[in-house]
C-alpha cells in the first residue's frame, strides 16, 4: 500500500474516526501518561489524526512554546478537535519538513506502523530532536488483529495489513546511535457486538487494507463471519486484539 493509498483512506475516515477509535484512544491515554506533565519549547506530534493525543499533550505546553500536529491526511486534520495553541500541518511524517535538532519533544501514537521504511524514517524523526530532548512513541506490531488474520486465512476472505514484529523495533532502536530508549509491549482487546460491527469500526478508522486482489464473494463473506464468531466469540460479541510497542527515551546532551 502506497503513501497515497494511506492518505486517501484516512481522508475518507476523517469524519468517522473519533467515534470508532476505541483502542487508539486507549493507546493515546497510555502514552500521555509516559510523557512529561510540563512540556517546553517546540513539540512535534507525528500522526496527530483526530487529536486524541494532541488534546492530552498540548495543554501541558508552557507559555511561549510551539506545538505542531503533523498528519499525512488533510481530511483527518480538518475534522480534528485540537486546542487553539496547536499548529496543524498536513505532511508525510516519514519525510517531515523540518531541519535536524528543531524540536524539544517528539510524540506519536498509532501512526508509525504505517511507515514504508521505519529504519530510515524513525532515525530521521529522532534526528529532529535537540540534545536533551525526549520522545514517546507507540505503534502496533505483529499480533494486532490476529483474530481477523486467522479467520481470513481460513476462509479466503480479505487480509490484514502486515505488521512488523516487536523484535524488529527493538533491533532498530538498538542500532540508532546517540539515543537512550526503553521499550514496553502491551496488549489491548476490544469487544465488538458482532463481526459486522468490527468490520464497520475498522473501516470507520481507515483500516481497510487488503493485499492484492480483493476476494469478496457473498459466500466467502458468510464463511468469514461464521468462522470469526465461532473462534473468537466473547459473551454476546467478538474480540479483536491489538499488540502495541511503546518506545520512550531521549537524545542525551552532548558531552562538554
Amino acid at each position: 500500500m502506497t503513501t497515497a493509498d494511506i492518505r486517501r483512506r484516512f481522508d475518507r475516515a476523517g469524519g468517522s474516526y473519533e467515534a470508532v477509535a476505541v483502542v487508539q484512544d486507549r493507546v493515546a491515554e497510555g502514552l500521555a501518561g509516559l510523557c512529561p506533565q510540563r512540556l517546553t519549547g517546540r513539540v512535534l506530534e507525528i500522526g496527530a489524526g483526530s487529536g486524541l493525543l494532541t488534546r492530552r499533550l498540548a495543554p501541558r505546553l508552557a507559555a511561549g512554546g510551539c506545538y505542531v500536529a503533523l498528519d499525512l491526511s488533510p481530511g483527518m486534520l480538518a475534522h480534528a478537535a485540537m486546542p487553539q495553541n496547536v499548529r496543524r500541518l498536513a505532511a508525510n511524517g516519514e519525510v517531515a519538513p523540518f531541519a535536524p535538532a528543531t524540536f524539544d519533544f517528539l510524540a506519536s501514537a498509532s501512526a508509525m506502523h504505517w511507515y514504508a521504511d521505519p529504519a530510515a524514517s524513525l532515525a530521521a524523526n529522532l534526528r529532529l530532536l535537540r540534545p536533551g530532548a525526549g520522545f514517546a512513541l507507540a505503534f502496533y506490531v505483529a499480533g494486532t488483529l490476529g483474530e481477523l488474520e486467522e479467520a481470513s486465512q481460513a476462509t479466503g476472505f480479505g487480509s490484514v495489513y502486515p505488521m512488523r514484529p516487536a523484535a524488529y523495533y527493538r533491533e532498530l532502536f538498538a542500532s540508532l546511535p546517540g539515543i537512550d530508549w526503553r521499550m514496553e509491549e502491551t496488549r489491548h482487546t476490544v469487544v465488538h457486538d458482532s463481526v459486522r460491527a468490527l468490520l464497520k469500526s475498522l473501516k470507520g478508522a481507515g483500516v481497510t487494507h487488503t493485499a492484492g486482489r480483493r476476494v469478496a464473494s457473498p459466500g466467502r463473506y458468510r464463511d468469514f463471519v461464521r468462522s470469526y464468531a465461532a473462534r473468537f466469540g466473547v459473551g454476546q460479541g467478538v474480540a479483536a486484539s491489538y499488540h502495541v510497542v511503546t518506545a520512550t527515551g531521549s537524545r542525551p546532551t552532548s558531552p562538554a
